[in-house]
């Protein structure tokens, strides 16, 4: 089983449509969205997945998106008997004391825009980068195969 992973989208609608194509002609079911989604316009995008997000530090507009999409502050996800963590990363010290503490499988963040996939102990620490673009002038996304324990970074 393979999951699609994406954060920061920060309302770029050529972006999420993009990344939403390109999950859906890999067969991705289920969507992880790291934060900072920005509007609830955008957050519709993600709705014909099974997914998951969180709020990053530039959600303003939490009620609606609440309204529109699965979103907490964090969310705790078991997929085949993996431990899933999701937090925006806005707070270096918890994205960290989530890896160190050796509880998750995979702890996904976003928050850097920098695409990151490292693995710590038994904890698989991934950052799909940014969707947007607007930092470092690429859109990536990950694909986590929850059954291999692999991931990988696209570039859009």
């Amino acid at each position: 089983m393979k999951l699609g992973i994406i954060s920061d989208t920060h309302d770029n609608q050529e972006a999420a449509k993009k990344a939403v194509e390109f999950f859906k002609n890999k067969g991705i079911k289920t969507l992880i969205h790291a934060g900072d989604i920005v509007a609830p316009f955008t957050a519709k995008l993600f709705k014909d997945f099974e997914h998951y997000a969180v709020y990053g530090n530039n959600d303003g507009e939490r009620f609606l998106l609440s309204e529109t999409i699965n979103i907490k502050d964090f969310q705790y996800i078991e997929i085949k008997e993996k431990k899933i963590a999701v937090y925006h990363g806005t707070l270096k010290h918890i994205t960290e004391a989530l890896i160190k503490s050796q509880e998750y499988d995979v702890v996904v963040t976003g928050h850097t825009h920098r695409a990151i996939i490292e693995k710590h102990g038994r904890t698989l620490h991934i950052n799909p980068g940014e969707a947007c673009g607007y930092l470092t002038g690429k859109r990536t996304v990950a694909i986590l195969d929850i059954e291999k324990m692999q991931a990988e970074i696209i570039e859009l």
